[in-house]
Protein backbone atom coordinates (compact mmCIF):
# COMPACT_ATOMS: atom_id res chain seq x y z
CA UNK A 1 0.00 0.00 0.00
CA UNK A 2 3.08 2.45 1.09
CA UNK A 3 4.05 1.45 -2.35
CA UNK A 4 0.68 2.67 -4.50
CA UNK A 5 0.90 5.89 -2.56
CA UNK A 6 4.43 6.91 -3.24
CA UNK A 7 3.62 5.76 -7.19
CA UNK A 8 0.25 7.97 -6.88
CA UNK A 9 2.48 11.05 -5.04
CA UNK A 10 4.76 10.38 -7.94
CA UNK A 11 2.41 10.65 -10.70
CA UNK A 12 0.70 13.38 -9.81
CA UNK A 13 4.03 15.36 -8.60
CA UNK A 14 5.00 14.86 -12.12
CA UNK A 15 1.59 16.13 -13.37
CA UNK A 16 1.89 19.11 -11.14
CA UNK A 17 5.93 19.88 -13.00
CA UNK A 18 4.45 18.86 -16.37
CA UNK A 19 1.80 21.58 -16.01
CA UNK A 20 3.84 24.53 -13.69
CA UNK A 21 6.44 24.11 -16.92
CA UNK A 22 3.42 24.42 -19.83
CA UNK A 23 2.58 27.19 -17.90
CA UNK A 24 6.28 28.60 -18.09
CA UNK A 25 6.73 28.19 -21.63
CA UNK A 26 3.36 29.93 -22.26
CA UNK A 27 4.42 33.33 -20.17
CA UNK A 28 7.95 32.53 -21.72
CA UNK A 29 6.02 32.55 -24.93
CA UNK A 30 4.15 35.77 -24.06
CA UNK A 31 6.99 37.56 -22.70
CA UNK A 32 8.91 37.37 -25.97
CA UNK A 33 6.00 38.40 -28.16
CA UNK A 34 5.73 41.85 -25.70
CA UNK A 35 9.44 42.28 -25.54
CA UNK A 36 9.68 42.14 -29.38
CA UNK A 37 7.09 44.41 -30.12
CA UNK A 38 8.87 46.98 -27.83
CA UNK A 39 11.88 46.74 -29.37
CA UNK A 40 10.52 46.74 -32.33
CA UNK A 41 8.74 50.21 -31.69
CA UNK A 42 11.88 51.92 -30.31
CA UNK A 43 13.65 50.63 -33.75
CA UNK A 44 10.53 52.21 -35.95
CA UNK A 45 10.69 55.67 -33.76
CA UNK A 46 14.19 55.90 -34.47
CA UNK A 47 13.89 55.19 -38.15
CA UNK A 48 11.32 57.65 -38.53
CA UNK A 49 12.84 59.62 -36.08
CA UNK A 50 15.72 59.79 -38.23
CA UNK A 51 14.14 59.89 -41.69
CA UNK A 52 12.12 63.34 -40.74
CA UNK A 53 15.13 64.96 -39.37
CA UNK A 54 17.49 64.15 -42.52
CA UNK A 55 14.70 65.24 -44.69
CA UNK A 56 14.07 69.22 -42.42
CA UNK A 57 18.32 68.78 -42.72
CA UNK A 58 18.19 68.20 -46.70
CA UNK A 59 15.94 70.84 -47.22
CA UNK A 60 18.01 73.17 -44.85
CA UNK A 61 21.18 72.32 -46.94
CA UNK A 62 19.68 72.50 -49.86
CA UNK A 63 19.16 76.42 -49.13
CA UNK A 64 22.74 76.95 -47.65
CA UNK A 65 24.45 75.23 -51.24
CA UNK A 66 21.93 77.61 -52.96
CA UNK A 67 22.63 80.87 -51.04
CA UNK A 68 26.21 79.93 -51.08
CA UNK A 69 26.66 79.25 -54.70
CA UNK A 70 24.61 82.87 -55.71
CA UNK A 71 26.90 84.37 -53.29
CA UNK A 72 29.79 82.73 -55.33
CA UNK A 73 27.86 84.04 -58.52
CA UNK A 74 29.42 87.29 -57.36
CA UNK A 75 32.69 86.18 -57.23
CA UNK A 76 33.01 83.77 -60.24
CA UNK A 77 29.72 83.92 -62.03
CA UNK A 78 26.25 82.24 -62.11
CA UNK A 79 27.31 78.96 -64.11
CA UNK A 80 30.78 78.24 -62.44
CA UNK A 81 29.82 79.04 -58.56
CA UNK A 82 26.52 76.03 -59.22
CA UNK A 83 29.46 73.90 -61.02
CA UNK A 84 31.70 74.60 -58.22
CA UNK A 85 28.89 73.59 -55.79
CA UNK A 86 28.08 70.47 -57.90
CA UNK A 87 31.74 69.68 -57.86
CA UNK A 88 31.89 70.43 -53.62
CA UNK A 89 28.65 68.14 -53.49
CA UNK A 90 29.83 65.55 -55.25
CA UNK A 91 33.68 64.86 -53.08
CA UNK A 92 31.06 65.58 -50.23
CA UNK A 93 28.95 62.46 -51.68
CA UNK A 94 32.86 60.67 -52.24
CA UNK A 95 33.78 61.00 -48.96
CA UNK A 96 30.50 59.47 -47.51
CA UNK A 97 31.30 56.56 -49.36
CA UNK A 98 34.38 55.82 -48.65
CA UNK A 99 33.78 56.13 -45.28
CA UNK A 100 30.54 55.08 -45.02
CA UNK A 101 31.42 51.70 -42.72
CA UNK A 102 33.12 54.00 -39.88
CA UNK A 103 30.10 56.64 -39.73
CA UNK A 104 26.65 54.64 -41.34
CA UNK A 105 27.51 50.78 -41.22
CA UNK A 106 29.15 50.04 -37.69
CA UNK A 107 26.71 53.25 -35.61
CA UNK A 108 23.12 51.82 -36.95
CA UNK A 109 25.22 47.89 -36.38
CA UNK A 110 25.87 48.53 -32.49
CA UNK A 111 22.36 50.13 -32.33
CA UNK A 112 20.30 47.40 -33.41
CA UNK A 113 22.73 44.94 -31.82
CA UNK A 114 22.56 47.37 -28.29
CA UNK A 115 18.61 47.18 -29.10
CA UNK A 116 18.33 43.47 -29.14
CA UNK A 117 21.22 42.29 -27.37
CA UNK A 118 21.91 44.44 -24.74
CA UNK A 119 19.22 43.95 -21.86
CA UNK A 120 20.38 40.25 -21.68
CA UNK A 121 23.62 41.14 -20.83
CA UNK A 122 22.75 44.08 -18.68
CA UNK A 123 20.83 40.82 -16.80
CA UNK A 124 23.09 38.70 -16.59
CA UNK A 125 25.68 40.67 -14.79
CA UNK A 126 25.00 40.74 -10.62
Amino acid sequence: MDYELRTMNYSSSLQSLWKEAKNYLGLQKEYLKLDTAEKLSVLLSAVATVAVCLILALAAFFFFVTAFALWLAKLVGGAWSFTIMGGVLLLVIIIVLACRKRWIVQPVARFVAGLFVGDEAEEEVP
